[in-house]
């Protein structure tokens, strides 16, 4: 049989980095029997790809229009980084005997990258593959992600501290007359949130119609726009429920003043900065759903951030569990402050929040997609697997 087992492992245990950090580890090689290989290579890269079907019209061969349907798909290569661990491109054979071997790699991340993204049309993201190169063979190679947080400080953003309070009313027909309104107000404390905080939502719901609500509903959504380029332009618009809870009814007549909690899961930061073919907003959406299906529903959309550093004026996080961070996590390129050794420009870190502790990192709540790229072999060790991006989590202890 020859190569048992052929694997990556990240020195870093979330297999996470910032920009500007150094990517290392190892490509582990198990063999039951000698093998005569050319040399063992790495390749270090970050893409971005969008895809999907669009429909089209043709002219057949009488002039007549036939509908059809077209793939339109957009590219954009950040870097790639390739050397030869073991051996070379042109050298002679190598011949590696049977049993475990592990083969370190390394590589620096440049400065300016988005951070991992996964959808269904598309997205950003990292790879690491190791290629034994076999003379008057197939090459067998092997492939493993690895997660790029770009950070997003919610304390540089301008608007993330701004408070919310909007109001929200309606009037319904009964007959030839409108009914009094029934109007929804609504705030919040700031626009900026991190993974692992709750988002406090005061809601006051003033019911003088006589329409019954069914419920308020408070939701967030990821709203995705995706760009084509080739063959076509085109855009794509993607609004995903990340996550929802509401209350009610209340009827006609009635009024109702409460505060729900709506919890951040692990998500990408807003703006996916550095990437031109992918965007990501985040929304938050009021609805008071009522009954009856001739009455339309009362809504309307806020606008908030996802950050990976929280407002550090409002809320602060408390250490993460132990089980969930490792022992010397400056071993790995992270200070216990959860700020990277390195900053983002590359300079020495700033140590801006010494006392902000370190978060946790969990994969996207978003579903895990296929490694597969088009024109890649389904025979690469790891292709198999289905990832997700691990995103910066931090610890808030809820209030009492």
């Amino acid at each position: 049989m020859g190569l048992k087992d052929f694997r990556i492992i990240y020195d870093n245990p979330w297999s996470t980095y910032y920009p500007g950090q150094t990517v290392t580890g190892n490509i582990i090689v198990v063999l039951d029997s000698m093998k005569k290989i050319r040399g063992i290579s790495v390749k270090v890269k970050g893409v971005a790809n969008t895809c999907w079907t669009t429909d089209k019209q043709d002219m057949d061969e009488r002039g007549q229009y036939r509908d059809g349907t077209q793939t339109v798909t957009a590219h954009e290569e950040y870097f790639e980084t390739k050397y030869y661990l073991v051996g070379s491109a042109s050298g002679g054979e190598i011949e590696i005997q049977s049993g475990e071997h592990k083969f370190p790699f390394q590589c620096v991340l440049p400065t300016n990258l988005p951070s991992s993204f996964e959808s269904d049309f598309g997205h950003v993201r990292y790879t690491v593959k190791a290629t034994l190169d076999r003379p008057w063979k197939f090459d067998q190679e092997v492939k493993s992600p690895f997660t790029v947080v770009s950070p997003l400080d919610l304390n540089q953003e301008p608007r993330a501290s701004e408070k919310v309070q909007e109001e929200m009313s309606k009037t319904f027909c009964c007959l030839c007359c409108g009914t009094p309104p029934l109007t929804v107000t609504y705030s919040l404390p700031v626009r900026g949130y991190v993974p692992g905080q709750s988002m406090p939502i005061r809601v006051i719901v003033e019911n003088l119609s006589g329409v019954t609500v069914d419920t308020v509903k408070l939701i967030l959504c990821k709203i995705v726009t995706l760009r084509a380029t080739t063959p076509t332009t085109d855009t794509k618009t993607e609004e995903i429920v990340v996550a929802e809870v509401g209350k009610g009814p209340v009827e006609g007549g009635g009024t109702a003043d409460y505060e729900q909690k709506l919890d951040i899961p692990p998500l990408p930061p807003s703006n996916l900065t550095n990437c031109g073919i992918i965007d990501v907003e985040y929304n938050l959406k009021v609805v008071a759903c009522v009954s009856g299906w001739y009455y339309r529903n009362l809504s309307r959309n806020i606008s908030v951030f996802v950050g990976t550093v929280p407002l550090v004026n409002y809320q602060t996080p408390s250490a993460p569990p132990a089980e969930g961070y490792p022992a010397k996590p400056s071993e790995i390129g992270w200070t216990t402050t959860g700020i990277p050794v390195s900053s983002p420009d590359g300079a020495p870190p700033s140590n801006l929040y010494p006392n902000l502790p370190p978060p946790s990192y969990e994969e996207s709540t978003n579903g895990a997609r296929s490694l597969w790229e088009r024109g890649e072999s389904e025979h690469v060790f790891g292709i198999s697997n289905r990832f997700a991006p691990k995103y910066p989590v931090f610890n808030f202890i809820p209030a009492q």
